[in-house]
């Protein structure tokens, strides 16, 4: 009896932490990320750490189809000095975000940190369409973003970026073009446009 117990617990430690390795499918509705909130429709799915391991700690990955074919990236709270996501490699050190930078220099940033992500040499990524928009009371920008990767699908994308308090919220959609960028496209900008820094509750004098 204690060695089919033990075999028991075996197995529920496994099935636990295999459980905590999958996707995990994301709410529909409003969806808090520390301070970012965002409205996400149906059918979108959280990838686990092991399956995105150049994302920070704070930030989280999402798809619809999987990750080779299209992915929703939310980066909150970016301070000052630090990177869009993890390097492991000194050699390829990623840009920092400054606070004081410029629309343009986000679109830069962004940019130049999407080559080293997907390797020097191994893509050509392009930004176009630099907008402003307005993130509830935050002013914001949006740019439309291309990829091109040797021996890849080609992506298509769109990012959404805005400092509030001196930190960094961007979300950014890349899918593969043309069926899946078509196919994800307005549910993304949806997402996207309706981003917003979460107010914290006041509470009221009588409480």
């Amino acid at each position: 009896m204690k060695k089919n117990a033990a075999l028991l617990a075996l197995v529920v430690v496994l099935i636990s932490a295999c459980a905590t390795m999958s996707y995990q499918s994301v709410l529909p509705g409003v969806n808090s990320l520390g301070a970012l909130q965002v409205n996400a429709d149906t059918g979108w799915n959280l990838a686990p750490a092991y399956a995105t391991p150049r994302a920070t700690a704070d930030s989280q990955t999402w798809t619809k189809d999987g990750l080779l074919l299209d992915r929703l990236i939310l980066i909150p709270a970016v301070k000052d000095g630090e990177a869009l996501f993890v390097s492991d490699d000194p050699a390829a050190a990623l840009p920092p975000f400054r606070a004081n930078m410029l629309p343009n220099e986000i679109e830069e940033m962004t940019e130049s940190t999407i080559v080293k992500l997907f390797g020097e040499g191994e893509a050509a990524v392009s930004t176009e369409k630099l907008r402003p928009w307005g993130f509830a009371e935050h002013r914001g920008v949006m740019f439309d973003i291309s990829v091109t990767v040797t021996e890849s699908p080609d992506y298509r994308g769109m990012v959404g970026a805005f400092i509030v308090e001196e930190k960094l919220y961007m979300i950014v959609f890349l899918a593969a073009t043309p069926h899946y960028y078509d196919k994800h496209v307005a549910n993304a900008e949806a997402l996207i446009k309706g981003a917003q820094i979460r107010v914290p509750t006041v509470p009221s004098a009588g409480g």
